[in-house]
């Protein structure tokens, strides 16, 4: 190991290149020159590179190479100009403090700049948030302090199996317009739980495929019975006005949804995703990842009280989004309960935090 005995990344001085051609000049070995200059090998092997010149001998008229650091100082001023232009925010370190203040808490970049606006006077995009995390410009807040890291590729051709149990009612059944995303009221449904040995510990989230609103219910357990029971206690808070904002439902076939019958008695279609087919609920798996970030996995659900999980629901659908252009959720919702005629307004805006 050498010995460094100047200062990590200072660039080298016109005195030091100096020192560099003239040990050369005497024949010192690249590691030797290293040694006296306090510098990495490396780092004298690039610099004899770049100051070559092709000087003429005098007396034999014939031409060798040496180290010029003249050149090699040209080269390494020239350098220190040929960059782009400085940083968009200058020196706002406070516009950064409260980026980053908010992406800590687990807002992503998109979000937490719509959060802070141009309240500091400079905005920039979410590519450049994230060339500045690569920069380590925040103080603390790193790719890995991201509530989502790249996205996974893909395994191939998915193929669909047979419906698990023959009664349910198919996905392949579904109108057209609901796939198509025409009218709000048509929900995919999903139960998470914390950890792998406490199953039994669930919440049901619900997510509308048109305007992305949330809804999570904490079950008693993951058994049928208590889902049926989850969303009666729903239409209950919902009142007179649940066949208006709930018509289908959509889940996959797990056994917390297997009493298809329970479920259609409450006045709302189910349907069943083939099995091992997440992607056909990929509204809710992807706002499940919202969701995860309040509700981690590998933390038990058994405390998790009904009062913490609507206060999630409503974390979760007032979140910005880049695909409503920066409207949340809870305002999309809005948007189209304001054109259903509701019977009890102010119990439906309650329930979602819209008032």
């Amino acid at each position: 190991m050498y010995e460094q005995q100047r200062k990590k990344g200072r660039p080298l001085t016109g005195t030091e290149r100096n020192l560099i051609a003239h040990l050369y000049k005497l024949g010192f070995t690249q590691t030797a020159i290293a040694k006296e200059v306090g510098v990495w090998p490396s780092t004298i092997c690039r610099e004899l590179r770049r100051g070559m010149v092709d000087q003429l001998n005098g007396a034999t008229w014939e031409y060798y190479k040496t180290y010029s650091p003249q050149k090699a100082q040209c080269h390494a001023d020239y350098m220190r100009t040929a960059h782009g232009p400085d940083l968009k925010i200058g020196s706002r370190a406070d516009y950064l403090a409260a980026l980053e203040s908010y992406m800590l808490t687990g807002s992503s970049p998109q979000d937490a700049i719509a959060q802070v606006g141009s309240a500091y006077g400079v905005t920039i995009s979410k590519t450049t948030c994230y060339r500045y995390i690569r920069m380590s410009l925040f103080q603390t807040l790193r790719y890995k302090h991201l509530p989502q890291g790249h996205p996974k590729k893909g395994k191939g051709t998915v193929t669909h199996s047979n419906v698990s149990h023959p009664k349910h009612r198919s996905i392949e059944h579904r109108a057209k317009s609901i796939r198509n995303r025409e009218e709000v009221g048509h929900w995919e449904l999903d139960s998470v739980i914390g950890k792998a040995e406490g199953t039994g510990e669930s919440c049901l989230v619900m997510t509308d495929r048109k305007t992305r609103g949330e809804i999570i219910i904490k079950a008693r357990s993951k058994t049928a019975a208590d889902t049926v029971h989850a969303l009666q206690w729903l239409k209950c808070q919902i009142g007179r006005d649940w066949k208006l904002i709930f018509h289908t439902i959509t889940n996959d076939n797990g056994s917390e949804f297997a009493d298809q019958d329970g479920m259609d008695a409450l006045g709302v279609t189910t349907f069943y995703c083939h099995p091992q087919s997440p992607h056909e609920r990929g509204t809710n798996e992807v706002t499940n990842k919202l969701v995860r970030r309040k509700l981690p996995k590998g933390k038990s659900m058994a405390k998790v009280t009904q009062k913490q999980a609507t206060e999630v629901q409503h974390w979760v659908n007032h979140y910005t989004r880049p695909m409503f252009g920066g409207k949340s959720a809870a305002d999309m919702l809005k948007e189209e309960l304001d054109k259903l005629p509701l019977y009890n307004r102010e119990k439906v805006y309650r329930f979602f935090d819209l008032l």
